[in-house]
C-alpha cells in the first residue's frame, strides 16, 4: 500500500484556495477538508454565543486565542484519522496564524498520530489588487471587515511566507479569472 500523502492549500482569503484545493483533491482521489466547512458553524455559533462578531476573525483577540486553536486542532486530527485510513488528505485554510511556527505540522503530526506520509504545502499566490477586486466581487459578510482594513489586512495577511520545515512546497500563480462562487 502506498503511503497517503497531504495537500495543504494556503493563501489569503479569496486567492482561489477552495477552487485549487477541490482540483487537488479530486484528482489525487483525497479526503478533502475545509477549514470553513468542518469548524465554521461551531466558530460563528461561538463568537455570537460570546458577543463576538461573527465574521470579524482577523482583529479579534478571543476568536484568535480561543477559537483558532480549535479549528486548526481538529483539522490536523481529522487528517490523522484519514490518514490512519491510508487515505490521501488535502486541507483547505489559511494556516497564516502558523506560518512562523517551523515544526507546526511535525508537532500536529505528532499530536494527532499521523502515520508517515508526504506533506506538500500548495502556495497560492495571487496580486493584492486582483485579490482586493475578488473580495469584492464575492461580497461575503466575512470579507467585510478585509475590505474595510484592507492595508491593515494586506500588511498582516498578504505577504506572510510559511516557515513550516520537512515539507515540499509548490507555488501556484492564479492569476486567472475564478468562478463566481470561489
Amino acid at each position: 500500500m502506498t503511503a497517503p500523502s497531504v495537500f495543504i492549500v494556503i493563501g489569503p482569503a479569496g486567492s482561489g484556495k477552495t477552487t485549487v484545493a477541490q482540483k487537488t483533491a479530486r484528482e489525487n482521489g483525497a479526503a478533502y477538508l475545509d477549514k470553513d466547512r468542518v469548524c465554521g458553524r461551531f466558530v460563528e455559533f461561538a463568537l455570537k454565543a460570546t458577543g463576538h462578531d461573527p465574521t470579524d476573525r482577523e482583529s479579534n483577540d478571543y476568536y484568535r486565542d480561543n477559537l483558532l486553536p480549535l479549528e486548526y486542532d481538529t483539522l490536523m486530527d481529522v487528517t490523522g484519522a484519514n490518514l490512519r485510513l491510508g487515505l490521501s488528505v488535502v486541507i483547505d485554510a489559511p494556516f497564516g496564524a502558523y506560518f512562523q511556527v517551523p515544526d507546526f505540522l511535525t508537532r500536529a503530526a505528532e499530536k494527532f498520530h499521523w502515520p508517515p506520509s508526504q506533506t506538500t504545502v500548495v502556495r497560492v499566490r495571487v496580486p493584492q489588487e486582483l485579490l482586493r477586486e475578488r473580495l469584492t466581487r464575492r461580497g461575503l459578510e466575512r470579507d467585510q471587515w478585509k475590505l474595510s482594513h484592507w492595508d491593515e489586512y494586506w500588511c498582516t495577511y498578504g505577504s506572510l511566507e510559511c516557515a513550516w520545515s520537512g515539507v515540499e512546497y509548490l507555488d501556484f500563480n492564479n492569476e486567472t479569472p475564478l468562478p463566481a462562487d470561489a
